[in-house]
């Protein structure tokens, strides 16, 4: 079952996220779908849902942290917003 859900983001983010999803190929609508799974699901949940672009570059960074993914989102949106 899907349900319709308006979202209300500024026009540089919706943008950015519109060009990205037609670069791999994929809905806005789905995207957005993909990134609320992360947030709710288990990692092996959410990871057999994600696009072939990602997994291929996941990880390429080097990046390590303490930190979960979920920690270091609510701290980019508390620096930026708050």
């Amino acid at each position: 079952m899907t349900t319709k859900l308006t979202l209300t983001l500024d026009n540089e983010t919706i943008e950015a996220a519109k060009k990205y999803a037609k670069k791999n190929k994929i809905s806005l609508s789905k995207l957005v779908e993909f990134y609320f799974k992360s947030l709710t699901s288990d990692f092996v949940n959410y990871n057999e849902n994600i696009p072939l672009i990602t997994k291929a570059l996941s990880g390429i960074a080097g990046i390590t942290t303490i930190k979960s993914d979920k920690e270091l989102l609510e701290d980019a949106l508390n620096k930026r917003f708050l």
